[in-house]
């Protein structure tokens, strides 16, 4: 006969087992989430987290650590979310490249418009570590799924043919790390999905073919209208 561990955490007030261990930090990275995202991390207390979830805060540091290590849970599960869903667009055979990129660009900044711009500026300033988790994600694994995609779209005639993918890979990165950081979010005060959209929008409006330009703004009206030039 198996014994079934128990766990009490914090003075009777929680017990289950591992799988209502794991249950409760899900609660707990949730919670922290919605808080963190819009209200920043250096602002947002154990206490009021503690309470977004009805523990004390002494259970709170039994499942976790430090407020850094809840941090680190909550950017990890977004850039498995984000990393997910981007991974299922790449592979969907059934969807065309324009398609395909605009999908990609729609979720991008759906997500980006979740991030408020005292979560990204603590991220960088009191989190470097995880700050640091967040740029390589950036560069290893979206970068590489944005290649392939452009990859497709120069084989299909949509991109200029004297486009280098490799320096328009770096190009990219650049812009967004220029644009979409917390010193320029701050500084200019637009959300950072609408920056996000002007990079994107300047970007392949320097790229794409005529043909390139005019079937993305079927798609995708209000960032890849076609150039007066091309109406003519």
């Amino acid at each position: 006969m198996k014994t079934k561990r128990v766990f009490i955490v914090s003075g009777g007030e929680y017990v289950g087992g591992r799988d209502g261990i794991a249950a409760l930090r899900e609660r707990i990275v949730e919670a922290a989430g919605g808080l963190f995202l819009s209200r920043g991390f250096i602002r947002v207390t154990a206490d009021e987290m503690a309470a977004e979830v009805g523990i004390s805060k002494a259970t709170l540091y039994r499942v976790f650590r430090s407020k850094e290590e809840i941090l680190r849970a909550v950017v990890r599960g977004l850039m498995a979310e984000i990393g997910g869903r981007v991974d299922a667009l790449i592979r969907d055979e059934n969807l065309g490249f324009v398609e395909r990129l605009a999908r990609l660009v729609a979720f991008v900044g759906g997500r980006i418009s979740r991030f408020g711009p005292l979560f990204i500026r603590d991220l960088q300033k009191a989190a470097p570590a995880v700050w640091k988790e967040v740029e390589a994600f950036r560069r290893e694994k979206l970068l590489a799924n944005f290649k392939t995609i452009l990859a497709a779209g120069h084989k299909q005639g949509l991109f200029r043919g004297d486009i280098d993918l490799d320096l328009l890979l770096e190009m990219f990165l650049r812009l967004v790390e220029a644009f979409v950081n917390p010193a320029e979010v701050l500084r200019s005060g637009r959300p950072p999905a609408e920056t996000f959209e002007s990079v994107i929008k300047v970007f392949f409006q320097g790229i794409l073919t005529d043909r390139g330009r005019r079937d993305f703004a079927a798609r995708t009206p209000a960032l890849f209208e076609p150039r007066k030039e091309d109406e003519s």
